[in-house]
């Protein structure tokens, strides 16, 4: 039995050394860019349709990818590196320092790993502090970290370096000819480096080169590692190149179009977008199986789930596809482009080029098909739908605008409405139009954009209300107004 019991161990633990699909399941403690270390774009969570914003911030123009670790949302702005709780959209702690911008965190054993300019930093992930630095030389640019087995990879211009994880030391770095702009990838015993226009692959045990390929230019976007398949787009170009040998198995050509974010997939097929298409192809022929085209450029690179693909394009849509069959199954304004996509415990997370921070859940509240809200300005009744009932205070008139209390709209649209006692804050989110204003400011966020209204919302008699025009608009209502009776009437779609 004692013998059994010792092969079953042996068995499990080997089974965890090795990597199934191009995925470190066992190490489960290590958080990765793009999902997993083959940069798969895959997510477990089979997010479906409809969504809703949950919550904004503004964090300026970033190209870090959003990084979530249980509660606890990381990412890189124009100003340092940002702790969110996830669910709430509140900031837990904040590094302020310009060297993390544009530079995606990776997680493990408690600790981040970013830096853009100047340094590789580890911060202490519950409570923002500093645990060591290694300095870069200036002027150049770090690529985004990855963790690997104790070991922290990222290259420094046209320098590869490993550092130890725990104490920052450097274990060793490897010189390039060209510059190192992405993140380094790792298979079961291998790790690849795209420098300029060539990608090479490396022994993991002793970082021997063991091949290297040159593309037709510069690989901007990066690129994914599917079984002994690396895909990696550039310019109009798919190439899939056998990571054994180094060799083209096959490239597809997309003329008079240019590749915009980096591949991913699932199963035997491979997500790559060039321009407003999106491509699904079969890994081992690149035989195209379906294709979707959006309303304008492809931003963000493809999350793939067991049903679905989501994706973010220019026309501020965000959209999700059958994985299947590339139907079109939803698409949403989002008020942006989203630049990356991130799905984490029931949420998307999404970066939009213009620096906001979302997070998008399930929307499960059943909505009226039509909605015809009246009110009256001094009157504390409303009509929803023909059926009359009493609010609390009354509309009133301020500075030639009406001001109402701030749940009616709300609750008769079906939007989610949320009061921040401690900054005097309230926030209406429906669908995917999401509307943040404070008591006695004129700025207003609509899906993180400034606008500047023509009253703040205000105080009277302890309730707190909003400009009724305003918020009824922007959540995509119709609003009229009838001088001689007073009356204000809200349609909504």
């Amino acid at each position: 039995m004692l013998r059994k019991i010792l092969l079953n161990v042996v068995v499990l633990t080997l089974f965890c050394t090795f990597v199934l699909h191009g995925v470190d399941y066992c190490n489960a403690d290590v958080t990765k860019y793009r999902s997993d270390y083959t940069f798969s774009g895959q997510t477990s969570e089979n997010l479906k349709p409809p969504i809703r914003t949950s919550w904004v911030d503004v964090i300026g123009a970033s190209n870090s990818s959003p990084l979530v670790v249980g509660e606890k949302l990381y990412i890189s702005s124009t100003w340092g590196l940002i702790c969110y709780n996830a669910k709430w959209g509140t900031k837990i702690w904040q590094f302020c320092n310009k060297d993390f911008h544009n530079s995606s965190p990776c997680y493990a054993n408690e600790v981040i790993y970013a830096g853009r300019t100047n340094a590789m930093y580890a911060v202490e992930a519950k409570t923002g502090y500093q645990k060591w630095k290694y300095t870069t030389p200036k002027g150049t640019n770090n690529s985004s970290p990855v963790f690997y087995q104790n070991h922290v990879y990222f290259a420094s211009g046209k320098l590869l370096i490993c550092l130890n994880a725990e104490t920052g030391e450097k274990i060793w770095d490897i010189g390039f000819g060209q510059t190192i702009n992405l993140p380094v990838a790792f298979d079961s015993d291998k790790f690849y480096v795209a420098a300029e226009d060539r990608i090479y692959s490396f022994n993991i045990s002793d970082h021997k080169k063991q091949w290297e390929f040159q593309v037709t230019n510069d690989i901007l976007f990066g690129f994914c590692l599917n079984e002994n398949r690396l895909i990696c787009p550039v310019d109009d170009t798919l190439f899939c190149v056998d990571t054994n040998t180094g060799k083209k198995i096959w490239k597809t050509f997309y003329p008079n179009s240019n590749a915009s974010n980096p591949p991913s997939y699932f199963e035997n097929n491979v997500f790559a977008s060039f321009d407003q298409f999106l491509y699904c192809v079969d890994v081992e022929t690149g035989n195209l199986i379906w294709q979707f085209e959006a309303g304008y450029f492809i931003e963000s690179a493809p999350v793939v789930s067991e049903d679905f693909v989501w994706i973010g394009a220019d026309d501020f849509m965000m959209y999700c596809l059958d994985r299947k069959t590339g139907n079109k199954l939803y698409f949403a304004s989002v008020g942006s482009t989203s630049k990356y996509i991130v799905i984490d415990k029931g949420s998307i997370y999404s970066i939009s080029v213009y620096g906001e921070l979302f997070c998008f859940i399930h929307d499960s509240i059943e909505r009226r098909n039509y909605v015809k809200l009246e009110m009256w300005i001094g009157k504390d009744y409303v009509r929803d739908n023909d059926e009359t009932y009493s609010i609390d205070v009354a509309p009133f008139i301020e500075e030639g605008r009406a001001l109402v209390p701030i749940r009616p709209i709300g609750d008769s649209l079906g939007a989610e409405v949320i009061w921040y006692p401690d900054d005097k804050r309230v926030a209406y989110s429906l669908k995917t139009r999401f509307i943040q204003m404070r008591i006695g400011d004129p700025i207003a966020y609509v899906n993180g954009k400034v606008v500047t209204m023509s009253v703040p919302p205000t105080i009277k008699n302890d309730r707190a209300f909003v400009p009724l025009r305003f918020v009824s608009e922007k959540l995509g209502a119709k609003v009229e107004w009838n001088a001689n009776e007073k009356k204000v009437t809200i349609t909504y779609p």
